[in-house]
């Protein structure tokens, strides 16, 4: 069994863009969680506003208890434009460091990551940082080598901001298994020489254990539908 990456140990800003659905909340909760496990202070800004669903401000309460600070729109957990979001994030986002860095939590596709187009600058201004793509290839609308070509392209033509990485997120909610991670492999590995992005890990559950070559990234499923 592969140890984890540890591709966000010397990084002081982390974007985290994907399509809907592709457990970008998630992955932020968790890679936030890691770097907290690390002694650093790491800051979660919620930038979706398109969304009102799974979106990292639900999960407020329960990662500040656990020392991890989260900020989201002024007000509140709503479906709201670019002028409800917090003031300052501009300066938390060129202020990023290694001990206390930020994971901006980005909204689904092109039309969720206009929302970061105002933060360009401050992104700019930070050296040690990663973009990050996160493909679930269990969506829909993700499924296809071409699918996930185009939005790339969207994104980066949005958002003016280049992808750095890939990392696969390929799940089933609680129906995920091994087999789903691992048949998920060929098509991502297809999709980084397509994209020329390195795929720098897979998600895997925190309970799954794997022989995979692939770098994998340890994850607990933290952001869940209202009846679970």
């Amino acid at each position: 069994m592969r140890s984890p990456t540890p591709f966000y140990e010397s990084l002081a800003l982390f974007v985290i863009l994907g399509h809907y659905g592709s457990g970008k909340t998630n992955l932020s909760l968790n890679l936030a969680r890691k770097l907290k496990e690390l002694g650093r202070e790491p800051l979660v800004v919620d930038l979706d506003i398109v969304n009102p669903y799974f979106r990292s401000t639900d999960y407020q309460e329960l990662m500040e208890a656990e020392g991890v600070r989260v900020m989201g729109p002024a007000l509140g957990r709503l479906n709201l434009d670019l002028s409800s979001l917090a003031p300052g994030i501009d300066t938390i986002i060129e202020n990023a460091t290694l001990a206390q860095p930020v994971i901006v939590d980005v909204g689904g596709d092109p039309d969720g990551a206009r929302a970061l187009v105002r933060y360009i600058p401050a992104i700019n201004k930070v050296e040690s940082k990663l973009v990050l793509l996160v493909v679930n290839l269990r969506r829909p609308e993700t499924q296809g080598i071409e699918d996930n070509l185009t939005m790339i392209e969207e994104l980066i033509k949005t958002t003016s901001l280049p992808i750095d990485a890939l990392i696969g997120n390929t799940h089933l909610a609680e129906f995920t298994t091994l087999e789903t991670v691992e048949q998920s492999l060929p098509i991502l590995e297809e999709l980084s020489l397509g994209s020329k992005l390195p795929l720098i890990a897979v998600t895997l559950p925190e309970s799954f254990e794997s022989r995979m070559n692939t770098p994998f990234f340890p994850i607990e499923r933290l952001v869940k539908t209202n009846w679970q």
